[in-house]
């Protein structure tokens, strides 16, 4: 992740408090969530010492960071367990439950799989291909990134956003506003703003905050999101 991503990310952080500055309470949420973000922006620079690069065999990968997304996981947890007990959020606003919306499975699943099919399509069709994949990235992608980045960004980012601005507009079933654009946005720019992302990981993003607003839970953007990693390896074969 490159210093610029970070500003970029942070930038589009500062969107939310703009849109909420008049509503003294809907601020204070906004000004939350941009200090969580920089909080979860931060860790890495913390938890260096928890993953230093080790190469694999094959030299062209390193070693998946899986303490530090272990530990990340774990902060996560504390913060959403202060944001239930400190400021009344409930566990679905947080989208930690499995419980699903009425008639939400259907569309959930459907659009998941056309997205990714999608996904992989396009990414088989593009000129440049990954070098040979080891087993641990394999394993890395199919549950880390999604557990950790969907409990951050479509989890507590989400919940706080939603506070600032609430959703005010359906789409396809889905409640989403001004507070599901400026995670979006936060997520594309940590990815980079470039041509190759806004094809990427754009797509994907969108993927992921319709589906926690439709289906009213984190487990199928959790899944969305590690088969989105996982098509995208199966694509370079």
């Amino acid at each position: 992740m490159l210093a610029s991503d970070l500003v970029y990310a942070m930038a589009a952080a500062l969107l939310l408090p703009a849109l909420a500055w008049r509503d003294r309470a809907r601020r204070g949420y906004a000004l939350l969530f941009v200090a969580l973000l920089a909080l979860y922006l931060l860790l890495p620079a913390f938890a260096g010492p928890l993953h230093a690069p080790v190469p694999l065999p094959d030299a062209t990968w390193t070693a998946a960071p899986w303490l530090r997304q272990a530990v990340t996981l774990v902060l996560l947890g504390v913060a959403a367990l202060w944001l239930v007990r400190t400021l009344g959020f409930t566990r679905a606003e947080l989208g930690l439950t499995l419980a699903q919306r009425p008639g939400s499975l259907v569309p959930c699943v459907v659009v998941a799989l056309m997205a990714v099919a999608a996904n992989y399509a396009v990414s088989s069709l593009s000129s440049f291909r990954l070098p040979p994949v080891p087993l641990e990235v394999w394993l890395y992608q199919a549950t880390a990134p999604g557990l950790v980045e969907e409990l951050a960004f479509r989890g507590l980012l989400l919940a706080l956003a939603d506070r600032a601005m609430p959703p005010a507009r359906s789409l396809a079933g889905a409640q989403l506003g001004w507070g599901a654009l400026v995670v979006t946005l936060v997520f594309w720019a940590l990815h980079g703003f470039s041509l190759g992302t806004a094809l990427g990981v754009l797509p994907a993003a969108l993927l992921y905050v319709w589906l926690r607003a439709r289906s009213g839970s984190l487990l199928w953007p959790v899944l969305a999101h590690n088969l989105w990693n996982l098509s995208v390896l199966a694509a370079h074969l």
